[in-house]
């Protein structure tokens, strides 16, 4: 489990690893936005101990007037932001009610399952939306059809696969999901980002 770093912002945001915290640092700069600090707290088991170690850190309670976090689904949102919920009250931190809905407390607590709508999945889900019904997605299906037509061969995660077959179409190919959203190889104002951009402005 990664440490959290020094509290330096009054508004912080906690990801689900450095692919998300390369995508969001990549979204807050396309927004514009200021006094964000972003938290990398690992995996979705780190969660729990990360926030215990993290509200006791120098200036947090001084400082600190929102949190966001934000975990991918897999394969339940529900089971994803009760297990957020819990962490949270672990730590002694409000809890909300329902995710992208600002709980008022001190501080502020907003979650954010990615790809949101209560749906299964992840950042790459979303991702992977944003090139839906182009030339591009035409040939990444009929590829993925045809591999999955070899009996020796298992697509154990379809999502990040087909995002990075996406990649594959750029002149770096070799970048992750996350530094592809700081080489804009993602489209970032498109409409599958709408609750992400809304959850990052109410912060």
């Amino acid at each position: 489990m990664p440490e959290p770093n020094t509290v330096k912002s009054r508004i912080q945001l906690l990801v689900e690893g450095n692919d998300q915290r390369n995508f969001f640092e990549a979204f807050i700069d396309h927004l514009s936005l200021a006094d964000i600090q972003i938290q990398n707290f690992g995996g979705v088991t780190d969660l729990r101990p990360f926030l215990s170690i993290l509200v006791k850190r120098s200036g947090f309670r001084e400082t600190v007037q929102s949190i966001g976090i934000v975990r991918d689904a897999e394969t339940s949102a529900q089971a994803a932001f009760q297990s957020v919920r819990s962490s949270l009250e672990n730590a002694g931190l409000p809890v909300p009610n329902q995710p992208e809905r600002r709980f008022s407390g001190s501080p502020a607590v907003t979650v954010l399952i990615l790809p949101g709508d209560n749906r299964p999945g992840m950042l790459e889900t979303l991702l992977n939306e944003t090139f839906a019904n182009t030339p591009e997605e035409a040939c990444i299906n009929a590829f993925f059809e045809c591999v999955e037509a070899v009996p020796t061969v298992s697509i154990n995660n379809p999502d990040k696969a087909r995002a990075y077959a996406y990649l594959t179409t750029k002149p770096n190919p070799h970048h992750s999901v996350g530094m592809a959203a700081k080489q804009s190889y993602w489209d970032l104002n498109h409409p599958v980002f709408d609750q992400v951009r809304q959850f990052l402005r109410a912060l």
